[in-house]
């Protein structure tokens, strides 16, 4: 079963920052997928992944909501109205 973030979905912010970490040594993309793979058997928290501005999700009532997108990383709700796709 592929892990949630092999999916389409929002970055993970804290995964997307430790990858910049060696630039310009090393190709951002290429380090962010090398994180995930490291990453996989223990995943960042939803919280991490949504970054620092994160907002306040109104469905698990968690400060989950991604900061760009405001796809809720912890139960995958998107903002009412919203069109995804």
């Amino acid at each position: 079963m592929p892990f949630r973030w092999e999916k389409e979905m929002s970055s993970c912010e804290k995964c997307w920052s430790d990858a910049h970490r060696g630039y310009p040594y090393c190709d951002v993309a290429t380090e962010y997928q090398r994180l995930m793979e490291e990453r996989r058997a223990h995943p960042c928290t939803s919280e991490e992944q949504a970054g620092p501005d994160a907002t306040f999700c109104r469905k698990c009532g968690r400060m989950t909501c991604h900061q760009y997108t405001r796809e809720c990383m912890a139960c995958g709700a998107w903002p009412e109205g919203e069109v995804v796709g």
